[in-house]
C-alpha cells in the first residue's frame, strides 16, 4: 500500500512518540508512577500519540484494526489509566504500523517489540472422589 506524504509524516511522528512511551513502560510500574516527571512524560507521550493518530487517514486506521484506536483517542483520567493504556496500546501500534515504513531511512533505528509469547494452557489436576490415592500392585494392575 502506497502511503501519502501526510500519512507517512503522521506515521513517523506516531511511532517516534510511541517508542518513548514504550520505553517508559519497560520500567517497573511503581517506579514510573511514583515519579512525577515520568508520569508527565508518559501523559505527554500519549497526548502526542493521540495528536499524530488524529492526522492519519481513515484508510490506514481501517487497514490496521488490531490497534485500539478508540482507546488511544480517549484522554486517560489518572496516571494508572495512562499506564494501562500505554502498556496495552503502544506495543501494538509499533508492531502493526512499522511494516508501513519499511525502507524509510527515518525508521531504520526504530524499536521493534516482540509479539507476546503464547502460553501453554495449564493442566488441571483431577482429584479422586474419595480423596485416597490408589496404589498399583506388583504386577502393575490397580489394587481393589
Amino acid at each position: 500500500m502506497a502511503l501519502s506524504a501526510r500519512d507517512k509524516k503522521s506515521l513517523l511522528a506516531l511511532i517516534e512518540k510511541a517508542q518513548l512511551v514504550y520505553l517508559l513502560t519497560r520500567y517497573p510500574r511503581k517506579q514510573v508512577l511514583d515519579d512525577a516527571g515520568d508520569v508527565a512524560k508518559l501523559e505527554t507521550g500519549l497526548a502526542d500519540m493521540r495528536a499524530a493518530a488524529n492526522e492519519l487517514s481513515e484508510k490506514v486506521r481501517e487497514d490496521h484494526a488490531l490497534v485500539r484506536w478508540d482507546e488511544l483517542a480517549k484522554k486517560p483520567d489518572s496516571p494508572e489509566l495512562a499506564w494501562r493504556v500505554a502498556k496495552r496500546v503502544t506495543p501494538t501500534v509499533i508492531r502493526e504500523l512499522m511494516p508501513l515504513l519499511e525502507g524509510q531511512p527515518e525508521a531504520a533505528f526504530f524499536l521493534r517489540p516482540e509479539a507476546p509469547a503464547k502460553r501453554a494452557k495449564a493442566r488441571t489436576a483431577t482429584k479422586k472422589a474419595d480423596g485416597k490415592r490408589r496404589r498399583r500392585s506388583q504386577n502393575g494392575e490397580p489394587s481393589r
